[in-house]
């Protein structure tokens, strides 16, 4: 009777490690799952100064602009700018999707244009990509007519992604537990310098690149120039009204530190030399104040002091 004991003992021995193995594994994918399913995967989404993310916006507003139908004779080339996508992101975080109530704002939202365009578009944060965004946005010319320039249904995004005199943009995406119904949502923004003013035609229709200044060259379709394309990176402008704002130490808040670090120093240098010049100068004398003494009293002292003496 030992023996099946001792086989049932030993069966278990081999076998308990394996199955403590598959829960183990078992247990991991469920985690996994769960961070998959959960808004703890906002890591995947790009930051807004991850150059393939840059790259990938930047081209395809290019390409798209020099695809349009009827043809653009004076569209403009796009390239990055920092500030409008630090606008993007600001406006982002606050997880709403209206329009930036402070793009019309002197230096609100941005240190040299006024009146930035905006484009937006929400979704599930597992299927955003700057790709299907943008395209749902040039999607819209379907409602777009170019002889009337005017609108069957919204097509706001398409006419800002297409305006002629726009050269510069920035675009960033915030995820956003809850967008109306889209649960753990990813909000995609974009913004333009300048911004369209949507009164009039996007763009002039004529023999691509037709049109574009003396100045300009043509490239991919495109009016482009380097003095107007050059990037500038402007290190210490964040939009105001961003909460949280970053800490940015700009050339007069480094002024005002070194100045107040060689006051410090010098007040600290000439303290040091008088205690040199002066040791007791921080010493208090002991002061004793003795009243003087007047009238009746100063006479009886001098009695007492006459019989003492006697």
């Amino acid at each position: 009777m030992e023996t099946p004991r001792r086989f049932a003992r030993e069966w278990c021995a081999q076998r308990l490690p394996r199955a403590q193995t598959v829960v183990w594994k078992v247990w991991l994918c469920e985690f996994w799952l769960l961070l998959l399913g959960s808004g703890l995967n906002a890591h995947f989404l790009p930051h807004e100064e991850d150059v393939t993310f840059i790259n990938e916006y930047v081209n395809l507003h290019n390409e798209l602009r020099g695809s349009v139908i009827p043809r653009g004779a004076n569209l403009r080339f796009m390239t990055w700018d920092v500030a409008l996508s630090r606008t993007a992101r600001a406006w982002g975080k606050k997880c709403v999707f209206e329009r930036n109530i402070h793009l019309e704002e002197l230096k609100m939202a941005h240190p040299r244009f006024n009146g930035i365009g905006e484009n937006m578009w929400v979704g599930p944060e597992n299927e955003f990509t700057a790709s299907i965004a943008i395209r749902s946005w040039f999607a819209q010319r379907k409602n777009y007519n170019f002889e009337k320039n005017s609108c069957s249904d919204n097509c706001s995004n398409y006419l800002q992604l297409v305006w002629d005199k726009s050269y510069k943009v920035g675009c960033a995406v915030t995820p956003c537990s809850r967008i109306g119904r889209i649960k753990h949502a990813a909000l995609f923004i974009c913004n333009y310098a300048p911004g369209g003013a949507l009164s009039r035609s996007p763009y002039q229709r004529g023999l691509m690149c037709s049109r574009c200044s003396s100045y300009d060259r043509c490239t991919d379709f495109l009016c482009s120039n380097a003095d107007r394309d050059q990037a500038i990176y402007y290190r210490f402008w964040y939009p105001r009204w961003e909460v949280p704002r970053p800490i940015v130490c700009d050339p007069l808040c480094i002024l005002i530190l070194f100045l107040r670090m060689l006051c410090f120093s010098l007040s600290a240098t000439i303290v040091l030399i008088v205690q040199s010049h002066f040791p007791n100068i921080l010493l208090e004398e002991e002061m004793v104040f003795i009243p003087e003494v007047t009238g009746p009293a100063k006479e009886e002292e001098e009695v007492e002091k006459e019989e003492e003496e006697e």
